[in-house]
């Protein structure tokens, strides 16, 4: 019983925890798309190719050359995420109905900041740094929804520092690179279904060891615990550009950055009822350590800028290479199994396309449009830690250059979400064994996001 019972529980509070990491954020899954303020307002659009501020240095290191003074960036986007959930059904693997409801928005609010320097060495080669956040963002269910077992809070943060360098080749010509190194922090957590994993231990029945109230009593069972995963991880990587200066005002720019290879190491923390600590106690499911490698995927961009008098056009295409993300796989301390999460990622793009116009010497105008496809390709392979689905960019933003030295950048997205559905299935021998059956729908879910940016010209 000991070793089929942990093994329950490790698929159950571990594994989905951490693979809770793959929630979506403002970009595709769980990407931040938000590492500027004054892109926000044309929706990236033609990110590789503009480099009219010192976040270049993230967007496409090559632009760096077109810096005759050394200019620092410092930006903020505030991003207020709004999740509708409308509850089907949730039940366990014995098919016995889990109470609870759709609880609240699980949606949380974040702030995405960001730092950029940009330093010419000459009128030919120039370097610069970056800080920010590429990928995160935080969920949090009610402890009592009824699909609990599956996720309850999930907080992921991401922190990169970029150092990069460029070398303007010939007129046209612009080459940059850059080396990253990227730290990873995750809080997930979830509710720990002890009434059924004692009950399916013991063959399907009621056993006297599960405790007092052993029998599946919903909503309120005495025998729920709650599982907590911390851990954090570091990793290296790099990131290429090419710009191209054409005749007429066009520029074309291509940006790649590399895979980050992830080795989580951290803790896993159960909190056993009185009710079900007999049970917990005989199974042997106790805290432990407990690792996991995980490679966040590799990007690749291509953008145009085209300026006309007042206005500037600017369109870009990314493709973000989720594939390599197939599966989790978690490795314990303890003598407990591997356990497997299945994702079955695609690659994903994005399209987007934006204006800008100059109104006068001090005011700079924006808007955009963006389509973002989501790299999930089942119902069953997503995730309620955030579920995600394809979406729709609108925006608008305006720059106010208020002296030589000084700028500012404004920008707010309306970001529509698909319709995206949660569809668990439980059967004795998968993964979802002992968080049940869960059927959710999401829809009319949006996420606004209203940025800032300082530009200090020296």
């Amino acid at each position: 019983m000991k070793s089929s019972a942990s093994r329950l529980l490790k698929r159950s509070a571990l594994a989905a925890a951490i693979a809770g990491i793959s929630a979506p954020a403002s970009a595709s899954f769980f990407a931040l798309a938000e590492q500027n303020g004054s892109g926000l307002g044309t929706a990236f659009a033609g990110g590789a190719a503009i480099a009219e501020d010192a976040s270049t240095v993230w967007y496409n290191p090559a632009g760096m050359t077109r810096f005759d003074r050394p200019q620092l960036v410092v930006a903020a986007s505030y991003i207020d995420l709004n999740i509708k959930t409308e509850l089907n059904s949730a039940s366990n693997v014995l098919g016995q109905p889990i109470g609870g409801g759709a609880g609240k928005n699980p949606g949380q609010n974040a702030v995405v900041p960001s730092l950029y320097y940009v330093h010419p060495l000459s009128k030919d080669f120039a370097v610069g740094g970056g800080i920010n956040a590429p990928f995160g963002l935080t969920t949090e269910y009610d402890s009592t929804w009824a699909g609990r077992y599956h996720a309850v809070k999930s907080d992921i943060k991401t922190i990169n520092f970029n150092l990069g360098g460029a070398y303007k080749i010939n007129e046209v010509w612009s080459a940059g690179a850059g080396v990253n190194y990227q730290k990873l922090k995750a809080e997930l957590s979830q509710a720990v279904d002890f009434a059924t994993l004692c009950t399916i231990s013991a063959g399907g029945a009621f056993s006297p060891a599960c405790g007092a109230g052993a029998g599946f009593t919903q909503p309120a069972t005495p025998n729920d615990g709650s599982a907590k995963v911390t851990a954090d991880s570091n990793a290296w990587g790099y990131n290429l550009g090419l710009l191209a200066q054409l005749p007429n005002d066009f520029r074309v720019g291509v940006a790649y950055r590399s895979k980050m290879h992830h080795s989580l190491s951290g803790n896993f923390d159960i909190n056993t009822p009185a009710s079900a600590a007999t049970f917990a106690n005989a199974a042997g499911l106790v805290n432990s350590g407990a690792t996991a490698d995980i490679t966040l995927p590799s990007s690749f961009s291509i953008s145009a800028y085209q300026q006309i008098d007042k206005w500037a056009l600017m369109a870009d295409i990314t493709k973000t290479n989720w594939s390599s993300l197939q599966e989790l796989r978690i490795k314990f301390d303890s003598t407990q199994p591997n356990s497997v999460v299945t994702l079955n990622l695609k690659d994903s793009w994005r399209y987007s396309v934006g204006a800008t116009y100059k109104l006068s010497d001090a005011w700079t105008l924006r808007g955009g449009f963006a389509l973002d496809q989501t790299p999930v390709t089942s119902a069953a392979d997503t995730t309620p830690r955030l579920p995600d689905a394809d979406r729709t960019w609108y925006a608008i933003g305006a720059g106010w250059q208020m002296s030589r030295s000084l700028a500012f950048d404004f920008g707010y997205v309306l970001i529509k979400v698909d319709d995206a559905q949660v569809r668990k299935v439980a059967t004795p021998t998968n993964e979802n064994v002992s968080r049940g059956n869960l059927s959710v729908d999401y829809s009319g879910s949006t996420i606004q996001v209203i940025s800032a940016q300082a530009r200090y010209t020296f």
